[in-house]
């Protein structure tokens, strides 16, 4: 199959609104924490409950074994480092509860990442950062094959065709 190009920057558009931002946080030492279907679940559903008291919309998101990406517009004027920091906070929780460890344990590195998308073009190459991820770290072939992903969703929505990511992306190029 011939690679499928990458879209223009213009059919990310009607997705993209002010406030979005891009977050990365890692597992503290690398260790791959998420890298098991239960604590990936668990990623996936205490952001789910963080969502319910702090609002915001989800537009992307991958889970790979020692670090996560989110691109996420909060709403109703709520900080995104609130967000972020509830959202660390009950994992670390959730985490300590579902694996029987007692006492402390330090799941989170102390570094994150917080960048703010700026216009479409951020967003599209932030959006396909996300998706390609899994197969740039080789954990897998494809992006549709990682089910840690919103890329499932975009092909839905029909911004991505299957084929896409099947080579590394012409927008991620160089960088």
């Amino acid at each position: 199959m011939n690679p499928i190009p990458d879209r223009p920057a213009t059919a990310y558009a009607p997705f993209f609104r002010p406030g979005i931002s891009f977050i990365t946080c890692w597992a503290v030492n690398g260790e791959p924490l998420f890298g098991q279907r239960t604590t990936a679940h668990l990623v996936r559903s205490v952001l789910r409950e963080v969502k319910q008291r702090l609002a915001f919309t989800m537009l992307g998101f991958v889970i790979l074994p020692a670090h996560l990406h989110l691109l996420i517009r909060p709403e109703d004027g709520i900080p995104v480092g609130q967000i972020v920091d509830r959202f660390l906070h009950r994992y670390h929780d959730s985490y300590l509860q579902v694996m029987g460890i007692p006492g402390e344990m330090e799941v989170w590195d102390r570094r994150r990442s917080i960048e703010r998308v700026d216009d479409v073009d951020d967003f599209a190459h932030k959006l396909d950062l996300i998706h390609y991820d899994p197969v740039q770290h080789g954990l897998a072939a494809r992006p549709e094959l990682w089910e840690s992903s919103s890329y499932g969703p975009w092909v839905e929505r029909g911004l991505y065709k299957l084929g896409w990511g099947w080579q590394k992306p012409a927008r991620l190029q160089g960088g």
